[in-house]
């Protein structure tokens, strides 16, 4: 074996034992020789899209696929990198080729996986199964096919496949000490810590009412932001606001641990076990505060863009503008901005433009007060906007919530309810092809039409 290629299989197997740093400087020694030596590139591309630098994987693996576009593996990553990037049909026809290269597991799961992102939930299903066919244990598949059963809301089976993507890059898998994993022992002494962003972490928080109850002593584990609502939501319960601290101390030792996602294994197992009621409780000084901020008129937030890029940004930014049909129709209301982002500037152009008025405030929703946003939010009579953390805390209280969504919104908002917050969270969904503007006019005639 010559040294180049020694480098290629050290490199290969740092990869796969997750030592990504490593790996990438082995392939790199390799590039410096060979610039163009595709085995090289292709680690070095898989270890970005491992890490979430899906812009550098993208380079990487598209001059893997310019090198051996008869390669399917290329295609494969190809394909993951740019479903990741939420670019839906690129990724779709990139995992289509590399099927026509090889019908193999692994091809058929990257055409599950571009087909569940982008909403297509029987092609996922479709692809997915036909992975599984291949090789039964392939363990992306399953998760394929886990996601495509959350969507359609068979719990049971969803939650199994889901489990797998415990300790992946998007769901660290917490544990203390010597603790067990919970399967609902009464006389456990639970501690669990919150998963993924904020938004997701008040999403699955109305799961722990449930844990509370059927244990002897619940911890959790929480986004320090939101330690104050946490604790007044749920009073019975330690609440530590250590989730991204290194050291945690506790005034009572867990015995078991649970992920925060894992917590629905036991308490979501059907449509009827949702229990639709609100579960964040906000500081009545802030909501009386902001209420008499806005002496009687009629409040409703607005959120018009959300997420990161690898949480779908481009396609969860609507743009203010595009809300004019909405804000047209609502004369008797005025319109508070919940951007978490500097909004001054589009604010101030629309302004100027269409002459509607836009409240900010951005020492509230622009700070890291969550207490303080939700005694906001509590205090307005209604929201609307694309799925952002500030709509899930409005849905958790209870406020009257239009969530817009668009097809690669997951399988959380796939259903045409959102079984997680109570009936007055309703889901209205961008077709396809649609603009943000043409979604909101038909969200405005619905609402004329007062269906």
């Amino acid at each position: 074996m010559s040294q180049i290629d020694e480098w290629i299989k050290q490199a290969g197997e740092l990869a796969d034992d997750d030592k990504v740093d490593e790996a990438a400087e082995m392939a790199s020694r390799v590039l410096t020789l060979e610039p163009d030596n595709h085995k090289a590139l292709f680690v070095i591309g898989s270890v970005m899209l491992k890490v979430g630098r899906n812009t550098q994987a993208q380079q990487f693996l598209r001059r893997v696929c310019e090198l051996k576009p008869g390669a399917a593996q290329g295609w494969g990553q190809l394909s993951i990198s740019s479903s990741e990037m939420h670019r839906y049909e690129e990724a779709i026809r990139f995992a289509e080729r590399a099927v026509k290269i090889k019908k193999d597991a692994r091809s058929y799961a990257d055409l599950s996986f571009a087909h569940t992102t982008a909403g297509n939930w029987a092609r996922g299903r479709e692809y997915a199964e036909l992975s599984l066919r291949d090789d039964p244990t392939f363990k992306d598949a399953i998760v394929h096919l886990a996601n495509c059963d959350l969507a359609e809301q068979k719990w049971v089976k969803g939650w199994a496949g889901f489990k797998l993507t415990e300790g992946s890059k998007w769901r660290k898998d917490y544990r203390y000490g010597d603790t067990q994993e919970w399967f609902g022992e009464s006389d456990a002494v639970v501690m669990v810590t919150g998963e993924q962003g904020l938004g997701d972490e008040v999403l699955m928080a109305g799961l722990i009412p449930d844990a509370i109850r059927h244990c002897r002593k619940f911890i959790y584990d929480c986004d320090a932001r939101a330690q104050d609502l946490f604790a007044r939501s749920f009073p019975n319960a330690i609440v530590t606001p250590t989730r991204h601290s290194k050291t945690v101390e506790l005034p009572l030792a867990p015995t078991h641990h649970k992920t925060l996602f894992g917590l629905a294994e036991l308490f979501r197992t059907s449509d009827e076990s949702f229990p639709r009621k609100p579960f964040l409780v906000p500081n009545p000084d802030y909501v009386r505060m902001f209420k008499q901020l806005f002496a009687g008129k009629r409040m409703m937030g607005l959120a018009w863009s959300g997420g990161f890029p690898r949480t779908g940004q481009v396609e969860r930014t609507a743009g203010l503008s595009a809300f004019l049909p909405l804000l047209r129709d609502e004369k008797d209301a005025q319109f508070v901005s919940l951007q978490y982002k500097d909004d001054a500037a589009e604010v101030a152009a629309f302004e100027d433009k269409t002459g509607c008025k836009i409240l900010r405030l951005p020492w509230v929703t622009q700070g890291r007060d969550i207490d303080l946003l939700a005694g906001l939010i509590a205090a307005l009579d209604e929201v609307v906007g694309v799925h952002t953390a500030a709509l899930h805390l409005s849905s958790a209280m209870g406020v009257p919530t239009t969530t817009m969504t668009h097809r690669g919104s997951g399988w959380r908002y796939a259903p045409d309810e959102m079984l997680w917050y109570p009936k007055t969270t309703k889901l209205w969904k961008k077709d396809r092809g649609e603009s943000w503007r043409d979604t909101v006019a038909s969200l405005a005639r619905h609402r004329r039409s007062g269906q």
